[in-house]
């Protein structure tokens, strides 16, 4: 397959050349598409649109890598798709990822953006005056004119002023102080099927000024299932979605559900056993620092090692066993040269164990991954709702390695 690329290091004007699109699209689909947005089209000074410009040609530039990347097929064994991890268990289950229609749609959905720029830019926006999202501050802010100038609060005052657990909060501060080198520097590589760079070492502006929330560290009841180094340590930022910078509601008359962004998780982690009704991807972006360093379980709802437990109209409680002999197989090592990418069916129960104990500097990393769901206009099966699991024994409380894990499934529609 050839691809145009129109971005790369150099950022051109999105009226002047068109991306080519993989063959598998129909061109009468993207040729001349139709935007609704999702609410109204923002409006900007002259003086505001000059950064507008900047953080939208990167966006264009994060998008398309992007597309490109799931479409590679040069080393995949795949017709115009890359290759996923999709469970962990048996020794590691994996599909072409562009098999499946959500991630069609996605990919149709991009190259509408990308091929009718100047259309879809009215639905873009720096969405500063949004509460919820932050700036990390710091050398990233430094580095980037646009996050400068779109003031937001910053993760200093999110952590100083919103975080009430003491804990949290002094996990909140290390992060907040070292994600300029978590995102940045050598250790952050991109996998082979990307055609250039889109980490914050090449799109400064996109990664600083895309607003970012640290999602779990507010009080909330659903964070007596989690722990308090992933409540001060993690961080997600949406750039296309429904939350994001790029709002689409309908592109042709048809409901967009793609949400695409970067997630960032320190290391000496674990992110919760969890689960929700959407799909969703990740591209690790980080070279390990040693052997296994970044391990991944995720077991299917239809596993033969999820058992059904109790259930109702509304949800299946379910339990596994992952203090089981050689419980270690069912996870699977990853990183931006080994099992990159990983596609999470609806359902599926997952989680990431993150080693820092080979890092020289545990404090100053992270794994960092592009990050997408799929089908998030679905409404009826429980949008943007994550659930955590529990320990089995202790119902209320993190899951842990080791013991039976207990996660409530949500019973989907369609």
């Amino acid at each position: 397959m050839r691809f145009n690329f129109l971005f790369g290091s150099l950022l051109l004007s999105s009226s002047v050349v068109a991306a080519d699109i993989p063959d598998f699209l129909d061109k009468n689909d993207i040729e001349n598409a139709q935007f609704q947005c999702l609410g109204d089209s923002p409006q900007y000074s002259a003086r505001d649109q000059k950064y507008i410009d900047i953080l939208w040609d990167e966006t264009l530039s994060y998008l398309e890598a992007y597309a490109v990347a799931l479409t590679n097929d040069q080393a995949s064994g795949c017709l115009n798709s890359d290759t996923a991890m999709i469970d962990s268990t048996e020794g590691g289950q994996h599909i072409c990822v562009m098999d499946r229609r959500d991630m069609k749609l996605m990919v149709k959905n991009i190259y509408q953006v990308i091929n009718n720029a100047d259309e879809a830019k009215r639905c873009f926006g720096a969405r500063e005056d949004v509460s919820w999202i932050y700036n990390p501050g710091g050398e990233l802010t430094k580095n980037s004119p646009v996050a400068q100038h779109f003031k937001r609060t910053t993760f200093e005052e999110f952590f100083d002023e919103k975080v009430t657990d003491k804990q949290v909060k002094k996990y909140g501060e290390s992060f907040t102080k070292n994600f300029y080198k978590m995102v940045t520097g050598d250790e952050v590589k991109m996998p082979a099927v990307f055609p250039y760079d889109i980490s914050a070492n090449s799109l400064p502006n996109l990664w600083a000024a895309a607003g970012w929330f640290p999602m779990y560290a507010e009080e909330s009841k659903r964070n007596d299932k989690n722990f308090n180094n992933i409540r001060g340590g993690y961080a997600y930022a949406e750039i296309f979605g429904h939350w994001g910078l790029l709002r689409i509601d309908e592109i042709n008359g048809e409901k967009v559900g793609a949400e695409v962004g970067m997630t960032v998780q320190s290391v000496d982690t674990l992110y919760p056993f969890h689960n929700h009704a959407i799909s969703e991807m990740y591209y690790n972006m980080r070279i390990p620092a040693c052997t296994n360093q970044f391990k991944t379980m995720a077991i299917r709802e239809d596993s033969p090692l999820v058992k059904t437990v109790e259930e109702d109209d509304k949800i299946r409680r379910v339990q596994f066993d992952e203090g089981q002999h050689n419980s270690q197989t069912m996870w699977r090592s990853g990183s931006s040269e080994q099992d990159p990418l990983i596609y999470f069916h609806q359902n599926t129960i997952h989680a990431f164990d993150i080693d820092g104990s080979c890092e020289a500097n545990p404090e100053e990393r992270a794994i960092v991954s592009v990050w997408a769901r799929s089908n998030a206009h679905d409404k009826r099966n429980d949008y943007g709702t994550t659930l955590l699991c529990e320990s089995a024994k202790n119902p209320g409380t993190p899951a842990k390695r080791g013991e039976v894990i207990q996660c409530d499934l949500t019973k989907l529609k369609w």
